[in-house]
């Protein structure tokens, strides 16, 4: 007994690492060019997650263009993010309820007020999620409402779908995963994922063929994101090497 109780003290904890097998021979995600791009591929990654029968995934992409307006903290910023995620949203659900059931949660208030009111807040989704497809779920951050979030699609015939959450991002499989890389103060290229391909590196003077880098997840706890150190060295080395023109 005594034994067990360590045995499952200690034992590691699940994570996306654990079932990610990426199709490499889909066509590249390529770079986005534009956030219409963006959305484009990030709707299709959902779709096609859905299709293959996942019941819980994320999209984590930066919401605007500018790094400083999701993370400086201010109200005029916040509300920034939150329309940007709400925009993005409404692309989604236009995809997704052609044929489903869907359901819109705001996490916190300020992304509940941008999404309109045809959202609900996390509080009342549980009520909601019984009788719909697929909830959308935008920027949980707390620990404990990304459990209220995955628990959304436990057992019951509904999936989850996570827009652009915070704190613990990388619970989940990404349907779409977008970081930008930076040196010498302009973006160099960056990673991208798009289900069911690889997480891909790409330099943003060839966004459209991944560069021949293996991007692996490194995990924490119940998470598990790129590593994208070796693909941030490998452009810097290169722009600092032939310039950024």
């Amino acid at each position: 007994m005594r034994a067990n109780f360590f045995a499952e003290l200690f034992k590691p904890q699940q994570t996306p690492a654990d079932s990610y097998e990426p199709d490499r021979t889909v066509a590249p995600a390529c770079l986005p060019a534009s956030y219409d791009e963006l959305h484009a591929t990030a709707v299709a990654g959902v779709e096609a997650a859905l299709g293959s029968g996942e019941v819980a995934v994320e999209v984590d992409f930066p919401p605007v263009s500018s790094a400083n307006a999701r993370g400086d903290g201010s109200a005029k910023s916040e509300q920034i993010v939150h329309r940007a995620n709400a925009a993005f949203v409404e692309r989604l659900c236009e995809s997704l309820g052609a044929a489903r059931r869907v359901v819109v949660v705001g996490c916190t208030g300020g992304a509940l007020s941008a999404l309109g009111d045809s959202a609900v807040s996390l509080r009342a989704a549980a009520g909601q999620a019984a009788g719909c497809d697929v909830v959308v779920c935008v920027a949980p951050f707390a620990e404990e409402q990304w459990d209220a979030v995955v628990a959304l699609g436990t057992g019951r015939p509904t999936a989850v779908v996570v827009v652009n959450g915070l704190l613990s991002n990388g619970r989940l499989p990404h349907a779409y995963y977008y970081k930008p890389l930076t040196a010498f103060s302009v973006q160099t290229g960056g990673v991208v994922r798009r289900y069911p391909g690889p997480y891909e590196c790409y330099d943003v003077r060839s966004p459209r063929a991944p560069i021949d880098l293996e991007v692996s997840l490194a995990t924490q706890g119940n998470r598990a994101l790129p590593d994208t150190k070796d693909a941030q060295m490998r452009l810097q080395s290169t722009f600092g090497k032939d310039g950024a023109s």
